[in-house]
């Protein structure tokens, strides 16, 4: 059986840990980065089957990087991580084609 690959994009990597272990011993390839840019780079040349993205990140928020990373690959599953409980947020992710929020 393949193991299905995740791309994790949150700046605070750090806190990531413990659900990358879950993951990994589920099965789960997890790969992380730290930034929109470097999420829609690495995209762009590998091969994931979802992507967790979270919202709030400095610099490149994760609204521009969905855009991005779904006019390059538009059928990857994208699920939005976020702390906020803005309305308009999720529907303005929701519209950018994600799979889910948490």
């Amino acid at each position: 059986m393949q193991q299905l690959r995740i791309l994790w994009v949150d700046d605070e990597v750090e806190h990531l840990k413990p659900f990358v272990l879950f993951l990994s011993e589920r099965g789960y390839t997890v790969k992380t980065v730290s930034n929109g840019a470097d999420a829609i780079d690495i995209a762009l040349h590998e091969k994931f089957d979802l992507i967790l993205l979270d919202e709030m990140m400095p610099g490149m928020d994760g609204l521009t990087t969905l855009k991005e990373i779904k006019r390059t690959n538009p059928t990857i599953p994208v699920v939005m991580v976020t702390k906020s409980e803005e309305e308009g947020l999720m529907e303005d992710a929701i519209a950018g084609q994600i799979a889910d929020y948490l």
